[in-house]
């Protein structure tokens, strides 16, 4: 080296810390010594000094492959080139090529490829994601290299293993724990799975078994990839999570994959799994399907929301906080005290517990998990920044730690020299201030551990509730046991809560709890009991708080989210001591219970494109093909937002024409879903319904049109929905055009039966509406689908006034756009020019009394809200009457359909007072709530005869006016 080159290198050197100068130097000098003849390339200087310093095993790569580093010095600062990856896998192993040889040429591959990535990051140019990915992918493509090199071999003797068709079945290798997530640490253990799909005896020269078979081939692979020779190793293979661990088989076919994980597996398999993926040579798509979707996510993954997932957390990390006291770890950047894997248990166990519910957590990624975490509201935003920071700092450090002389360690070095290696890595020039902000990062990590995880351990006390509890229930305590419990915590109603406590335990399914179920109830009934005392009504709420808690008791997942969640177990409570119906909800449907968990679902106004894009994102993870599924999901989403809808009701947070609102766009939501459900399967069976006219061919439309309270944006909850379908076929040739062709009549007919037997047909999650059909023309008698010149026709020549009346609460809710407009042209024709107007006022008089009769259930104690006089009925047939004698005159009153906008019409048009209106439109509002609130308390809509009593009087005397009865 000349003499400026020498005076650059000890001028670096000496801006070293002073642990790696003597280090530093000897290596320049080696170096020297070795290739006397070579230049150090333009600039190298500073970046070597600070490799050497920082890394053992960078600065004997480099004295080794000086050659390579210096033709190859200035690529180093980009990527690396996966193209350059992808062409070394190709040639490798090649015929003719030895074992031995192959090994050296991945080795030397594998020392090349580190030393770029290690030399991006200790420049500070590659970021954190770039680096474990980079180091993932290069042992995934080299397993690829070793698998075709090692089948090219055995295949010469054994030939292949093939399936009944005469495929060839290839070996699928698991990636498991960082390399599946895509983390690999700079010297990591990869932990793989060997696993083969079902096929028959190997074609080769000498037959042997699929088990036999691709044992030698995983040994083989791991033999290139693993072993340690002169040149080193490339990744070291560790085997011990297949099945049955060290004891079991290396390699395990699918079936015995399947029955393992259905029989054997564990909680901590669960979360090994979460990262599994498929590395090295990729097998066909239908493969690789079979075994994500059938084996292992079903594994992993609960369809419902699975908070016991903490539970087995907690126990987990008992066993390695006891580990890591036993072999002193706390210096363990991986184990100890807020370190890595505490991070990873948090992630991991938020996507295990609402995983099976949303598919978007199923990512193997922890990073992108984490943002995924807080958009799903999992964690807060400023938990996942502070998470993915310690993450960031740990999985770094970690790294350089690694770096140090490739070797498999997570502790904090000791050593003088490697702590400045560390910190020259770090840029923390200081080792107090590095260790400082460590400390920091895992004080962080523990923190939100601790606060996710390991919550109600004060169960475990001897003296705590539960325990005390516990006693009494697997004691057979009678009722005056439980009444000196409750009143020995100061409780009131003590004797009826003992009494209560006594007979739910007595329950055969209580007695019959296993284990695990018997834990989780014993430890939510006394902070059950502790909500209680919260609420207005103790015990009402403890029964039927009760009811909920006996259909959950075989599904104890639930009773985990309730003792998780102290903000959804109070909920619960008050909830129940509020509502029937919502209790009854729950009860019927514990699926609901997830809804506890996030409050902001029960607030603000909900809006058709709010549940549209609700319901799409639901649906996006559901076959299209899978029309029973797509049911069911269509059926656990209307529980959900009609839940969700009926609380935000009873917490005041929607006033009650937005609750009808919301109720309205939630039914019309799922007939958009349910019709395109129904019209796709039909359409791939027949084809689309046409027709002709005047010589030209038109695709026919169909229209779902809504009457009554679904017409009129009044629905409440477990309203029916008034419907007529309608399809615009005409002219000539009316027949479908696919190749199993129907007449159109044929074919909406059966689409109509076919549409409401899925919105009829009881799923797991319930029906979704009743539907009634009688609103048709011709009624029951009538076809179930008309098309719109026969419903005009209908209209012009036979309706009745009261059908009149039904058209004026009518709109088009679901289907074509066209069909939608035909009906309103016809409605406003039918309601302008088509009302008997001469017998109007009879006609309506007359059905109203009849009605009342009917239905009225008013006496001398009672008023009926709906039907008694000067009450819900009375309104509305006062506005239909006002509405169709007006409506030639001033066709702006049937504008709209619903009983509010056509009085703002009434007076907009003089038809009616504007203070009468006000008055009207007030007593309606107050009435629909008090019948919303009986609904949700499972009352009739009946109240006291002094209730409303202003109200009920104003009705009357407008009735009076302008009906004279």
């Amino acid at each position: 080296m000349d003499d400026s080159t020498q005076a650059e290198i000890d001028a670096v050197v000496q801006a070293l810390p002073g642990p790696l100068r003597s280090v530093t130097t000897r290596w320049f000098e080696r170096l020297q010594e070795r290739y006397p003849d070579s230049k150090l390339p333009a600039g190298s200087v500073s970046p070597l000094a600070r490799a050497v310093a920082a890394s053992e095993f960078a600065g004997n790569v480099l004295l080794r492959e000086w050659d390579w580093f210096v033709a190859s010095y200035a690529k180093l600062e980009a990527p690396p080139d996966d193209s350059e990856l992808a062409a070394f896998v190709e040639r490798i192993g090649e015929p003719g090529e030895d074992v031995n040889s192959v090994k050296r040429r991945i080795r030397q591959y594998r020392h090349r490829r580190m030393l770029h990535v290690l030399w991006r990051e200790l420049a500070g140019i590659a970021s954190l994601d770039e680096t474990l990915w980079a180091l993932s992918d290069l042992a995934d493509r080299l397993l690829d290299a070793a698998a075709r090199c090692a089948q090219h071999q055995l295949s010469e003797r054994y030939g292949y293993v093939r399936n009944e068709s005469g495929g060839i079945v290839p070996i699928v290798i698991l990636g498991m724990g960082k390399l599946g997530g895509r983390e690999l640490n700079f010297s990591s253990d990869i932990d793989l799975i060997f696993l083969y799909p079902e096929g028959e005896d190997s074609d080769g020269r000498k037959s042997v078994s699929p088990q036999e078979y691709f044992t030698r081939l995983s040994r083989q692979i791991i033999a290139l990839i693993d072993e340690a020779t002169t040149d080193g190793f490339a990744f070291r293979i560790d085997t011990r999570l297949r099945p049955f661990g060290e004891s079991g088989p290396p390699v395990v076919s699918f079936t015995a994959l399947e029955s393992y994980l259905l029989q054997h597996g564990r909680g901590w398999e669960r979360y090994a799994y979460v990262k599994a993926r498929i590395v090295g040579p990729q097998p066909a798509e239908a493969i690789a399907e079979e075994l994500y979707r059938n084996l292992i996510e079903p594994f992993v993954y609960r369809r419902y929301i699975d908070y016991g997932v903490f539970e087995s957390l907690r126990e987990m990390h008992a066993l390695i906080s006891a580990e890591v006291r036993r072999r002193d770890l706390a210096d363990n950047v991986k184990l100890g005290p807020g370190g890595i894997r505490e991070i990873e248990f948090i992630v991991q166990s938020l996507q295990l517990v609402r995983g099976g519910a949303d598919p978007e957590l199923r990512a193997r990624e922890l990073q992108p998990t984490l943002v995924t975490l807080a958009k799903r509201r999992c964690l807060s935003r400023e938990s996942a920044i502070e998470l993915l920071k310690a993450y960031e700092f740990l999985r770094r450090l970690e790294n350089f730690i690694q770096a140090i002389r490739d070797q498999q360690t997570h502790e904090v070095p000791a050593d003088p020299v490697d702590r400045a290696r560390l910190c020259v890595a770090m840029n923390s020039w200081d080792w107090d201030a590095l260790v400082a902000e460590l400390e920091e990062q895992r004080g962080n990590v523990s923190r939100q551990f601790d606060e996710i995880a390991i919550r109600g351990q004060e169960d475990d006390r001897t003296d705590s509730p539960a325990t005390l509890f516990a006693e009494l229930w697997d004691g057979n305590a009678d009722t005056a046991a439980w009444q000196a419990l409750f009143e020995n915590d100061g409780l009131d109603n003590a004797a009826e809560l003992g009494v209560r406590l006594a007979r739910f335990a007595s329950l055969r399914a209580a007695r019959q709890l296993d284990k695990m179920a018997r834990r989780r109830l014993l430890r939510f009934l006394p902070r059950m009991i502790q909500q209680l005392s919260r609420t207005e009504y103790p015990l009402v709420a403890l029964d039927r708080t009760l009811s909920v808690i006996e259909s959950i008791l075989r599904r104890s997942a639930y009773l985990s989210l309730l003792n998780e969640n102290q903000a959804a177990l109070a909920r619960l409570v008050d909830l129940c001591s509020k509502s029937a119906y919502l209790a009854d909800r729950m009860t019927r449907y514990p699926v609901l219970l997830d809804e506890l968990l996030d409050t902001r679902e029960h607030s603000g106004e909900v809006t058709k494109a709010y549940l549209k894009a609700s319901l799409d994102n639901r649906l996006a993870r559901e076959e299209e093909s899978d029309v029973e599924e797509r049911i069911a999901t269509l059926a656990r989403f209307q529980r959900v937002a009609m839940f969700n809808i009926a609380v935000a009701d009873f917490d005041g947070a929607l006033p009650i024409m937005k609750v009808s609102d919301g109720l309205t766009w939630l039914a019309e939501t799922i007939l958009d879903e349910a019709l395109a459900i129904v019209w796709a399967d039909m359409t791939m069976k027949h084809g689309k319904p046409c027709f002709e006219v005047d010589g030209q061919r038109f695709e026919a439309g169909f229209g779902i049109v809504g009457y009554g309270k679904l017409g009129g944006l009044e629905l409440s909850y477990g309203s029916d929905l008034d419907l007529v379908f309608l399809h615009d076929s005409r002219g000539t040739r009316q027949v479908t055009d696919g190749d199993k062709q129907l007449d159109n009549p044929v074919f909406f007919g059966r689409f109509v039966r076919r549409l409401v037997l899925l919105l009829t047909t009881q799923t797991g999650s319930g029906e979704l509406y009743e539907i009634d059909t009688r609103l048709r023309p011709d009624g029951r008698s009538g076809v179930l689908v008309t098309s719109v010149e026969a419903f005009e026709r209908y209209q012009e020549e036979n309706a009745w006034t009261w059908e009149h009346q039904a058209l004026l609460r009518a709109r088009a809710v679901a289907g074509d756009v066209g069909v939608g407009k035909q009906f309103e042209r016809v409605r406003q024709d039918t309601l302008m020019h088509r009302v008997r107007r001469e017998a109007l006022r009879d006609d309506v008089v007359s059905m109203r009394a009849r009605m009342r009769k009917e239905l009225d259930r008013s006496n001398d104690a009672q008023f009926d809200l709906k039907h008694g006089i000067g009450g819900i009925g009375d309104i509305e047939f006062l506005v239909q009457y006002l509405v169709l004698n007006n409506a030639a005159r001033s066709p702006s009153v049937i504008e709209y359909s619903d009983n509010i906008r056509q009085l703002d019409a009434l007076a907009a048009t003089a038809c009616l007072d504007a203070e009468a209106v006000l008055a009207l439109q007030d007593a309606y509002r107050a009435y629909r709530l008090a019948v919303h609130r009986l609904v949700l308390d499972e009352q009739p809509p009946i109240v006291a005869v002094d209730a409303f009593a202003d109200e009920r009087a104003f009705v009357s005397s407008i009735w009076e006016t302008h009906l004279g009865v």
